[in-house]
Order: C-alpha cells, then sequence, then structure tokens
C-alpha cells in the first residue's frame, strides 16, 4: 500500500539526510491499519541493518511506565496523591532535597506534584552550571566513573549539596528527573519490591512486553537472538553503554521495542490498564508548562496540534526521551506513534526544552492524507 511506502520513505529520509543518526524504528498503529519498520544500521561500524523488532532506550518515555505504576497504588488506597511525601519515606530521603527562601519543604511535597513536575525540586541531570567542556556537573559525574551502579540514594545525596530549589511545591512547573526518582523510591517503599519486579508484575508481563527492562538492573530480555541494545548517541557521543546511566533508572532507564511500546499505549488508550476510567483522566489533567501549546500530566506530555500549525489535527500525548525516542497518542485518528531516532541531535520540534523528533508530525500528516485508503 502506498502509506506503507510513505511510511519507510520517511524514516529513511530522516535517518540518512542527517549524518549524525545511525538508525532508528517507527511503528504506526490504529485498530485497522499497523505498520513497522527500520532504517540505518544498529551497529555503524559492522555495517549490521536495523531490524524493527532492536530494542532501544527509552529515557523519559520510561516516566509515563513509572507514573502508571504508581497510579495502580494510588487506585488500591496504598498511595495518595495529594499525601506529603513524609508519610511514605524516611526523613533522611526528604530533609534538605527542597530548600526554598530557608523553608525546607520536603516532606511535603506530593506524589502528584513529583509526578507534574510542579515540585519544585532541582533537576539533577539538566541543572547546574555547565564546565568548560559544555558538560553539565551530573553527567559529568557519570562520565568520570562510567562503570558506576548508580543508587537513587547516591543522586539524592548529590543533588542536596550541589543544587537548589526553584520555587515552593506547586507554585509553578519545572521538570525535574529528581521528582521521578523520588516516585520510584514511593513505589518500593509501599509494596517492599524493586521498581523493575514491580513494574514488571503490573505492567509488562500482564500486556505481554516481553522485551522491555531496566537496562543493568535486571536481566536482558532480548526480542532478536545474540543482539542486546541498539545503539544511542548525543552528538558523537556514544549514550548509555555503560552502567553509569542506571542513574535515568524511574525517570528513564528502561530499555523496550516500538511493539512493546504500542502494546503499552493501546491499552493505556482504551482503558485496558486501570480499574477505573478515571484513574486514566486523572494522568491527563493538563497544568501548563510555559511553552505554548505544551502541556503536562501525571507522567505525560500533551501537545495542542493547532499551536504549531497543524489545524484541524487536534492533540497528541504520551512522552518523548531526549535521544528523540516517542510514544505518543492521536486521538484524531486513534493512532499509536512510537519508535527512536536514538539521536539527542536530531533535529526537533515541538518544544524548544524537550523536542520531539520532527518525525512525529510528518507521520500525522501521512496519516491524514492516507489512512483513509486503508480503512
Amino acid at each position: 500500500m502506498a502509506i506503507n511506502q510513505a511510511l519507510q520513505d520517511l524514516l529513511d529520509q530522516s535517518v540518512f539526510e542527517d549524518p549524525a543518526i545511525h538508525n532508528g524504528v517507527l511503528m504506526v498503529s490504529t485498530p485497522d491499519f499497523v505498520w513497522a519498520g527500520a532504517s540505518g544500521f544498529y551497529d555503524p561500524e559492522h555495517k549490521l541493518p536495523m531490524l524493527a523488532e532492536d530494542q532501544f532506550q527509552l529515557a523519559s518515555v520510561s516516566k509515563m511506565f513509572t507514573a502508571t505504576a504508581l497510579m495502580t497504588l494510588v487506585e488500591e488506597g496504598r498511595i495518595g496523591l495529594d499525601t506529603g511525601i513524609g508519610n511514605y519515606l524516611l526523613p533522611s530521603v526528604t530533609q534538605g532535597l527542597h530548600v526554598f527562601r530557608g523553608h525546607d519543604y520536603g516532606e511535603r511535597i506530593t506524589p502528584s506534584q513529583l509526578l507534574c513536575h510542579t515540585s519544585g525540586l532541582a533537576d539533577f541531570f539538566g541543572d547546574g552550571e555547565p564546565g568548560d567542556n559544555g558538560v553539565l556537573p551530573f553527567v559529568a559525574q557519570m562520565q568520570a566513573v562510567p562503570d558506576r551502579l548508580w543508587h537513587p540514594l547516591d543522586i539524592l545525596a548529590w543533588t542536596r549539596q550541589n543544587l537548589h530549589a526553584h520555587f515552593q511545591p506547586g507554585r509553578g512547573w519545572y521538570y525535574s528527573d529528581t521528582g521521578f526518582l523520588l516516585a520510584g523510591l514511593i513505589i518500593e517503599q509501599v509494596t517492599n519490591k524493586a521498581l523493575h519486579d514491580f513494574m514488571r508484575e503490573r505492567l509488562f508481563t500482564p500486556l505481554k512486553m516481553a522485551h522491555t527492562y531496566m537496562l543493568f538492573r535486571e536481566p536482558a530480555q532480548p526480542s532478536i537472538k545474540e543482539r542486546g541494545v541498539c545503539l544511542a548517541h548525543a552528538g558523537d557521543v556514544t549514550y548509555g553503554q555503560t552502567r553509569s546511566v542506571t542513574a535515568d533508572w524511574a525517570c528513564g532507564g528502561l530499555v523496550s521495542t516500538a511493539s512493546d511500546l504500542t502494546r503499552f499505549l493501546r491499552a493505556f488508550a482504551d482503558d485496558n490498564i486501570f480499574r477505573t476510567p478515571a484513574t486514566k483522566r486523572q494522568m491527563l489533567s493538563w497544568t501548563s508548562t510555559g511553552e505554548p501549546g505544551v502541556f503536562y500530566g501525571l507522567g505525560v506530555r500533551r501537545f495542542d496540534l493547532t499551536e504549531f500549525g497543524l489545524q484541524g489535527f487536534g492533540e497528541l500525548w504520551g512522552h518523548t526521551g531526549f535521544i528523540k525516542s516517542f510514544m505518543l497518542y492521536w486521538p484524531e485518528r486513534d493512532a499509536t506513534i512510537c519508535g527512536t531516532l536514538n539521536q539527542a541531535s536530531a533535529q526537533g520540534t515541538f518544544s524548544q526544552l524537550r523536542p520531539v523528533s520532527t518525525l512525529v508530525p510528518a507521520v500525522l500528516r501521512i496519516l491524514r492524507n492516507s489512512l483513509h485508503d486503508v480503512t
């Protein structure tokens, strides 16, 4: 069909027209149409072709999984969205982490504020002054000891010593990976299980996501025999091949495939994860991020496509990652769009602070123009 070729041509163009991009995968599905493709090389040095079922790092797409896992506990009454996190975490975890104008708000931050980035917490990954080489302070820590397995408490200790809160909880919006570390710790404290084990129990196994796992924290779940996770890059630097990437954990540490992401997002959109649709509606309650057309729920990003010149396209929601990974749902066509370009420096759109791959709006246009041919 013409739409299949159009999608493959788009993916090929996205990969081969930018020398910095080495590979990409894309899966597009509606109730009546499914297409998956790949382009470029899984291993650029040895010219091994990328395959549609290759695994890739999710980066911040992982946040939607952490939030969804936590919300299953909210449904059970084990976590209160508006209860201070001091009810779940020890004072040694919360104290000193959020001090603003002389007041320590750490234990009063709520899970809701963690998940929608309104806590005011510093972002351990993105805050601080870059060094002379342009590298952010915590990234420099990761590079200094590449084989270190980071524990979230060690990251919080570093954050406490080196960074500062941005505002009183609930009084603004600021993207914070630190908040999702705390959300992961709350899940572990409440369930007495490792975060990856709980995600597997609540999400991966029920949804048959057989090739999704937490990198370096549990056994690999390969999607293709004798192939690991495909290479990702931040400019010229290979990203995620050493144990220091474990710092991502609850805010970005998952590995998956486009088909596994599609399984999850379809189940989420069709109300097949939570006990009641009201829980999903809570996650899709939007807060302005300060960027036109960009909103955030509880672990979910939303884009008002009209703000970006896509008149009549409605909205797009889901999550994206800094290496141009994406897991997005388009209600206008009941479509899921999942994949990656595995390159942080790839051209982006929709958001200046956390851009989305330009592949995404191009897919929307193809679907809008062609989908009637396959229904």
